[in-house]
């Protein structure tokens, strides 16, 4: 950004390239998944995810609340901060529409595996072994996230932007 800042109304300039979305979706392995309740109000739960095929995809026991609401109203979103990577300031919010896989079992079965390792709970086969006997259940469902838009914010672009505005104390202590 060349033009100089007086004031931060406008932030919409401040985006991550598509490069810098897809690392931080590889680099960080929590979101927070959003959807709306029968009676409208919107909820949140962090989940891990695994992203293949350009989608997101997590796991959960098919009692929860969530899955008949997604199933009922698959418009919902997926939001990935960078808090714990090393990338700084990033922030994505993806509007998604989700599709509930009920009773798939390859789907389980090919979806547990790949979380296993992103989460890092597969230290060496006794442990895999464990942790597919907990989870690979006949209520297991996989819900699908399938990207419609993307939403980014980049606050270390935004913090270049000012000091080179001339504010020299926007740092973070």
């Amino acid at each position: 950004m060349t033009e100089k800042l007086d004031n931060l109304e406008d932030l919409s300039a401040f985006k991550l390239t598509a490069d810098e979305r897809e690392k931080l979706f590889e680099l960080q392995d929590e979101c927070t998944v959003s959807w709306t309740n029968k009676d409208g109000w919107p909820v949140s739960m962090p989940h891990s995810f695994v992203r293949s095929e350009g989608k997101f995809w997590v796991h959960t026991a098919s009692n929860r609340k969530r899955v008949q609401a997604l199933r009922a109203r698959p418009q919902s979103c997926i939001t990935v901060s960078s808090l714990g990577t090393e990338m700084i300031g990033a922030m994505i919010t993806t509007k998604t529409l989700a599709t509930v896989h009920d009773g798939d079992r390859d789907l389980v079965r090919w979806l547990l595996p790949l979380f296993l390792k992103r989460v890092g709970m597969a230290a060496d086969d006794e442990a895999f072994d464990q942790q597919m006997a907990l989870l690979d259940t006949p209520a297991r469902v996989v819900i699908e996230f399938d990207p419609v838009d993307f939403f980014t914010y980049n606050s270390e672009a935004l913090s270049r932007a000012v000091a080179s505005s001339g504010y020299d104390r926007w740092d973070r202590t």
